[in-house]
């Protein structure tokens, strides 16, 4: 039998008080981009992060080195191509997600397959918590949110301060008298794939003068097809892959001569990932993109 003295026991007392609202404080209630709110007993420490913008983001958010592992594509910053994948948007490595037991599971909305989303809540039962920019003001708004999520938000407000700084710099969407270029910005050849105005390009367009030809279609990446493509029209054709890919995405619309960009010899590779990728880094591109874009006529 172990005997305290009255001194001990008050000792005992003291630190179980001072430990007990510690443990409490820990538990935090966020809500993620969607709006959706997550209860958890601590801040996130094992992320496993589907998308690549996402896994951008945990790294300007100062969470980097909470990412266990990523999807392919997730090459910004540096450090992240040191992180293992586990797959891509459409098809993870769901033996490999089990082991490495995460506390959440970060997904990009409307971009993830639903299968996918289905077994991680349903299946799994694994904390999911939903990220989603839709113009470059929501990109600093993200990392700021996931600094809640991670308890790194002294890292995070500091990359969210440079963030609207830079974005401050850019043009307004409604700066220019000049007539918009119609842009087509081609993801993928098959399917399809292009921008739509949840994508973070629309908002990027508008800041080049420009237009994301498929603006109206509610959806980050939708699929478009050749002949609504031809009645729409496009000046300019923006294709996400390197030039060696380009080559053949562009004898792809040697078919379409009466495509105004394909007339005027306006589809041009466009291999900067950032765009694409959506995270912070998206902000830097779009000067680049401005200045190649107002040089064409209109």
């Amino acid at each position: 039998m172990i005997f305290c003295t009255p001194f001990t026991a008050l000792l005992l007392m003291f630190i179980g008080t001072m430990m007990v609202p510690s443990a409490l404080s820990q538990a935090i209630t966020i809500r993620d981009d969607t709006g959706a709110t997550l209860h958890l007993a601590a801040p996130a420490k094992r992320i496993v992060s589907l998308a690549p913008g996402a896994t951008e983001m945990l790294f300007a958010a100062g969470a980097g080195d909470r990412v266990l592992a990523t999807v392919t594509g997730s090459d910004e910053p540096e450090a992240a191509k040191k992180v293992q994948r586990i797959g891509d948007a459409n098809a993870i490595l769901f033996d490999r997600l089990i082991t490495l037991q995460p506390d959440m599971v970060i997904v990009w909305k409307d971009l993830a397959n639903e299968l996918i989303i289905d077994s991680l809540v349903n299946k799994l039962k694994l904390n999911v918590y939903y990220v989603s920019a839709r113009s470059l003001d929501d990109i600093p708004r993200s990392v700021q949110r996931l600094g809640l999520l991670t308890g790194t938000s002294v890292v995070a407000e500091t990359a969210v301060r440079s963030m609207k700084s830079k974005i401050s710099l850019l043009p307004k969407p409604s700066a220019s008298k000049r007539r918009p270029l119609n842009v087509f910005f081609m993801i993928w050849d098959s399917p399809l794939y292009t921008a739509g105005s949840r994508h973070v390009m629309s908002d990027v367009l508008r800041r080049c003068s420009a237009r994301n030809l498929f603006d109206d279609v509610d959806f980050p990446a939708p699929i478009a097809v050749f002949e609504d493509i031809k009645k729409r029209n496009p000046d300019v054709i923006l294709m996400a892959t390197p030039p060696i890919t380009a080559r053949d995405w562009r004898e792809r619309w040697t078919q379409f001569p009466s495509i105004r960009a394909v007339a005027n010899k306006q589809v041009m590779a466009y291999p900067d990932a950032r765009l694409t990728r959506m995270g912070p880094s998206a902000i830097d591109a779009v000067p680049e993109l401005c200045e190649r874009l107002n040089q064409i006529s209109r």
